[in-house]
C-alpha cells in the first residue's frame, strides 16, 4: 500500500538580499561566563559530526549565556544541491516554534482585558457556538486539551480556504476526540483556532498584531510571519529536506512558491536563531523587552507553568520530564510542586518538525538554538543530552570503542507467547528493531551497556552465560530473553510455495494485466483519497494516488523505482526509500517470495484471535526487514508490519492488516487493508477496492512517469 507524501504538510519559505541584522547578543567566552570550555567543544563536535554523518543536511547553533554569544557556528548545506554552504544568519521555518508566539499574543489580549481564558470560543467565533464545541475554552486551546485533532488541513488547498478563519471552522461542530480539558493532544488546529480568535478580538489580521506587538518591539527584523515570492528574506532561506540519514529529498527550495497563502499560528513563522532568542529573552526576562514591558510577570509565570498532563516523548536532559504550558514545551523535574505533580521547571523552549529546537535554561540565565532544515530529524534529542552537561552538570556517558556486533545479532523475547525483537545491523551500527514500531540505533557506552539514540536516558544492557554467549538484554525492569526459531516450524520454502498458490497472482500471465482501484481514508484527518495500482506480469506495477491537489506516482519497470509527487519532481529512487516502494505491492506480499526477498526465515508461531500465526521474517539480522503474518490453517498473509519513509517524519513503524479476501478469477485479493501508523497526526489508514479491472489494454510507456 502506498503512503503519500500527503500525509506530511510541507512548508515554505522564502528571494533578494537582505543583510542580517546586527547580533543582539555580544560575543564572550564559555570561560568568562562560566561554562566547561570542554563541554562547550563537545557540542560544537556533536553537531559537526551530526553533519558528517548525514543525520542532517545542515545546522546552524547559537549558545547564549548570561546575554552573550558564547558560540555561534554553521555547519553543512542550506542548499545541498545548489552547494549553498549553511551560513550564521540563515532563515529558517521554525514551524511549531511559532506556537509561542500566539500564546504570547493571546496572553497580551486577556491583559488588555479584551479576552479571557476561562471563556468558550464560542464567544468569539460564533460557528463553535454548536453542541460538540460550546464547552471548549480559551486555556483549552492553549494547553492543547480541547479534544481537536492534531490537523484538519493536511491533503486540503489552503488556497481554498479563506484565510485563518476558514482554517478554524474546520474544527467547529466536529466531534472531538475527548472531552474538553480531560486529556492532553497536541494540536495544530487548536493554535490555528487561537490565532482565529486572535485576529477577531484584536481588530487586526494575526501577522500584523504579531509583528507590531512582538517582532518590532523585541527587534526582530529577521523574522517573517510570510514568505511570499520577492521577500528579502529569501536569499538567507534554507532549502527544505524531508527523509532520514544517508536519504535526504530537498522538497522546497528559496526559488519555490510558499506553500502557505496566508498566516499559520500553528507553524507559519520564519526566522533567524538570533531573532528566536530575541523571544526567548523576552519570556527569560518576565515579558520585558529589555526595559518596555510587553507583558504581566504574573501571566508570564502562568504561562510557564506545567499543565495537569505529560507531554509525553523522550529528552535528553537528565531526570526530567516533558511537560507543557501555555503553548510552551517545559522540562520539569519529579515531585509535588506545580499542576498535575510536576515539580520545578528546569528548561522551557520549544521545537520546530522540520528539525527546530530552542531551550531556555532560566536558572542559569542560557539559552540555545539548534536549527536544521531537516524534516524528521531527532538529533535535537543528543544536543539537549549535551546541554545536560553544559548548563546542569549532568556529564555524557562516553562513547566507548565499539566491539564486534556480530554477537548481539539475533531474536529475542520476553516470554514464549510474546512476539519477538531483533538486534540487527543499521549500516554500519546496532539497532534494536521491534517490527511494526521502530528501529532504535544503539550507542555503545562499554560494558555490554549500550544508550538507545533517539532516548538518551534509557540503556540496553546485554546479559550474557558464564561462557561468554549473549542471552538477553534488560531495558531499566524490562527484560528480554535470546532465542532461536524452532526447528518444528514449517519449512519456509514450503510455506512460500502455499502462499502464493493460496492467492494465486500467477494467474496474471494468462489473465492480463490488473488495475485496481481504491479509496483511501484517513480517519483522522477526516481527509478521503482515490489509489490507482496497475499489475502486470511478472513484476511491473504502477501505483497513481491522489488527496485533492496532493498526489503522488509510484512506478517500477522491472528494474528500478521511479517517483514524482505534487511536491517532488520526478526521478529515479535508489537507497532505502527505492526499496520501500518497491516492496509495497501485492506481487512481493501473495506472490512468489523469491523473486522479492533474499531471503525468508520463519522466526515464530503464536495463537492470536484463535488463529494459528507464522511470523516470516523478510531477511536476516543483517538489517531492519518486514514481518508477515500468515494463517497456518489457510495460508493467507494476513499482514505485514515493516518500516517505512514518510516525508517529513523519516523512517516509521506500520502495521498492515489484511482482510475482505475475495475470489477474483482464481485469485484471492484482500479487498481491504487497513494500515496503523504510531503517529497522532496520521493514525489508521483504511483502503477500501472499489474495482477489480483485469486485461487493461497498456501503452508501451505504460510504467514510465509522466504517462
Amino acid at each position: 500500500m502506498p503512503i503519500t507524501a500527503t500525509f506530511c504538510l510541507l512548508a515554505a519559505l522564502g528571494a533578494p538580499a537582505q543583510e542580517p541584522s546586527p547580533a543582539p547578543f555580544p560575543a564572550s567566552t564559555a570561560t568568562a561566563e562560566g561554562v566547561s570550555a570542554q563541554s562547550l567543544a563537545r557540542l560544537d563536535r556533536l553537531v559537526q559530526t551530526l553533519v558528517d554523518e548525514d543525520e542532517v543536511v545542515g545546522a546552524e547553533l547559537l549558545v547564549i549565556k548570561n546575554g552573550r554569544t558564547i558560540l555561534h557556528q554553521a555547519y553543512g548545506w542550506r542548499d545541498r544541491e545548489a552547494e549553498v554552504p549553511m551560513t550564521t544568519g540563515s532563515v529558517f521555518c521554525v514551524r511549531s516554534m511559532t506556537k509561542p508566539l500566539i500564546g504570547a499574543a493571546v496572553l497580551m489580549l486577556v491583559e488588555e482585558g479584551l479576552l479571557q481564558l476561562d471563556a468558550p470560543v464560542a464567544s468569539y467565533l460564533p460557528a463553535f457556538d454548536v453542541d460538540g464545541s460550546r464547552e471548549i475554552t480559551v486555556e483549552h486551546l492553549l494547553t492543547h486539551t480541547s479534544g481537536l485533532p492534531m490537523s484538519l488541513i493536511l491533503g486540503r488547498d489552503l488556497r481554498q480556504l479563506d484565510g485563518i478563519q476558514a482554517v478554524a471552522g474546520l474544527g467547529a461542530g466536529r466531534a472531538l476526540d475527548f472531552d474538553p480539558g480531560s486529556a492532553f493532544q497536541y494540536s495544530d488546529q487548536g493554535t490555528d483556532t487561537l490565532t482565529a480568535i486572535v485576529e477577531v478580538v484584536s481588530g487586526v489580521p494575526a501577522a500584523d498584531f504579531v509583528r507590531a506587538r512582538l517582532l518590532e518591539p523585541l527587534g526582530m527584523r529577521d523574522s517573517a510571519c510570510l514568505m511570499r515570492e520577492g521577500h528579502p528574506l529569501r536569499a538567507r532561506g534554507c532549502s527544505k529536506y524531508a527523509g532520514v540519514r544517508g536519504d535526504w529529498t530537498r522538497f522546497w527550495s528559496a526559488d519555490d512558491p510558499p506553500l502557505f497563502p496566508f498566516f499559520l499560528g500553528s507553524q507559519g513563522l520564519y526566522s533567524t536563531l538570533p531573532d528566536y532568542a530575541r523571544f526567548l529573552g523576552f519570556w527569560l526576562r518576565g515579558g520585558r523587552a529589555v526595559e518596555e514591558k510587553l507583558l504581566d510577570a504574573r501571566l508570564v509565570r502562568r504561562a510557564l507553568t506545567p499543565g495537569p498532563f505529560p507531554l509525553g516523548g523522550s529528552t535528553g536532559l537528565p531526570g526530567l520530564a516533558s511537560r507543557y504550558g501555555f503553548l510552551m514545551q517545559l522540562w520539569a523535574g519529579p515531585g509535588a510542586a506545580g499542576a498535575g505533580g510536576a515539580g520545578e521547571v528546569v528548561a522551557f523552549g520549544h521545537t520546530g518538525s522540520d528539525g527546530t529546537h530552542a531551550w531556555v535554561f532560566p536558572e542559569q540565565e542560557a539559552m540555545a538554538l539548534y536549527f536544521t532544515q531537516s524534516r524528521g530529524t531527532l538529533t535535537g534529542l543528543r544536543v539537549e543530552e549535551a546541554l545536560g552537561e553544559l548548563f546542569l552538570g549532568a556529564p555524557v556517558e562516553p562513547v566507548g570503542a565499539t566491539p564486534p556486533l556480530t554477537p548481539y545479532l539475533g531474536y529475542y523475547r520476553e516470554h514464549d507467547d510474546d512476539s519477538y525483537r531483533a538486534i540487527v545491523l543499521d549500516g554500519a551500527g546496532l539497532a534494536l528493531e521491534i517490527h511494526g514500531k521502530a528501529v532504535v540505533p544503539l550507542v555503545y557506552l562499554g560494558e555490554d551497556r549500550w544508550k538507545l539514540q533517539p532516548d538518551p536516558s534509557k540503556v540496553l544492557a546485554f546479559d550474557r552465560a558464564p561462557t561468554g554467549e549473549v542471552t538477553g538484554y534488560r531495558v531499566g525492569d524490562h527484560q528480554e530473553h535470546r532465542f532461536e526459531p524452532s526447528e518444528e516450524l514449517p519449512d519456509v520454502e514450503e510455506l512460500g510455495a502455499r502462499v502464493a498458490a493460496t492467492h494465486r497472482l500467477d494467474l496474471l500471465e494468462s489473465l492480463g494485466p490488473m488495475r485496481i482501484n481504491s479509496q483511501l481514508t484517513l480517519g483522522a484527518l477526516d481527509l478521503q483519497g482515490e489509489v490507482s495500482t496497475l499489475y502486470a506480469w511478472p513484476d511491473r506495477f504502477r501505483v497513481d494516488a491522489g488527496f485533492g491537489e496532493e498526489w503522488e506516482m509510484i512506478v517500477f519497470d522491472g528494474e528500478r523505482v521511479s517517483y514524482a509527487a505534487a511536491t517532488e519532481p520526478a526521478a529515479a529512487l535508489e537507497g532505502p526509500r527505492a526499496e520501500m516502494m518497491r516492496l509495497g505491492n501485492h506481487f512481493a506480499r501473495f506472490g512468489d517470495w523469491r523473486r522479492w526477498h533474499a531471503r525468508m526465515q520463519v522466526i515464530q508461531q503464536l495463537q492470536r484471535g484463535g488463529k494459528e500465526i507464522l511470523l516470516v521474517r523478510a531477511g536476516d539480522t543483517s538489517a531492519p526487514a518486514p514481518t508477515f503474518l500468515i494463517d497456518l490453517e489457510t495460508g493467507r498473509v494476513l499482514g505485514e508490519e515493516s518500516m517505512i519513509l514518510l516525508p517529513g517524519l523519516g523512517r516509521i513503524g506500520q502495521q498492515l492488516r489484511f482482510g475482505d479476501f475475495r475470489d477474483v478469477s482464481g485469485m484471492l485479493l484482500p479487498f481491504q487493508t487497513k494500515a496503523e501508523i504510531p503517529n497522532s497526526m496520521i493514525g489508521a489508514i483504511v483502503t477500501t477496492v472499489t474495482e477489480v479491472e483485469l486485461g487493461v489494454e497498456l501503452s508501451d510507456r505504460a510504467f514510465e512517469l509522466g504517462e
